[in-house]
């Protein structure tokens, strides 16, 4: 398990509590982290030698699924290992590129072939989690324990209540994506 992302005192402090349950602390941060993970489809925390299972796409250029990449240890198409510098290339954003002959005379340029199996094993993530992660984190976290059910109005007399999941922990703001858009999966954080 990847170390969290913010710690009960963290919470406790950005809450301005004198006193927190830790235990409660670290879950509403886990939840947060869960929530965080998904609307950004990437793990964040550092992984080694993960294994991608991918699918040609008749092009020079494939994504792999997380990012910042940091190494590429292997890479098959169709059970055949192929050479780094040679046959492909990678960078941090997670494009492999397929080498080979350049397009031209009529010749197809070298593409990573359709539908052909390509196996990656790589390593990816951040060592440190970003400051603005971690910020986000806290601030989804903060909203749970505040407002754990996302209770927007409340009357007492012939009681009522009103609930808005944005006021809860459940949700990103906008601006809470504004912020973690650059470490979201896709072309848009390249």
């Amino acid at each position: 398990m990847a170390t969290p992302w913010a710690t009960p005192e963290e919470l406790r402090l950005h809450l301005r509590l004198d006193t927190i349950d830790t235990a409660q602390a670290a879950a509403a941060i886990a939840e947060a982290e869960t929530i965080i993970r998904a609307a950004l489809q990437q793990d964040i925390d550092a992984v080694t030698d993960d294994t991608a299972e991918l699918v040609g796409t008749g092009r020079r250029l494939m994504n792999l699924p997380q990012m910042p990449v940091t190494t590429v240890t292997s890479v098959h198409q169709n059970g055949v290992a192929l050479v780094d510098g040679q046959d492909y290339r990678w960078n941090r954003y997670g494009i492999l590129t397929r080498l080979g002959e350049p397009a031209w005379r009529g010749r197809l340029a070298a593409c990573w072939p359709l539908d052909a199996q390509v196996t990656v094993v790589y390593s990816h993530g951040y060592a440190q989690v970003p400051a603005a992660v971690r910020q986000v984190c806290v601030q989804v976290a903060g909203r749970a324990w505040v407002n754990p059910r996302g209770m927007a109005s409340e009357s007492i007399g012939d009681w009522s209540g009103t609930w808005d999941k944005t006021r809860a922990g459940d949700m990103l703001t906008d601006h809470e994506m504004r912020l973690l858009e650059p470490f979201a999966r896709g072309p848009q954080s390249r």
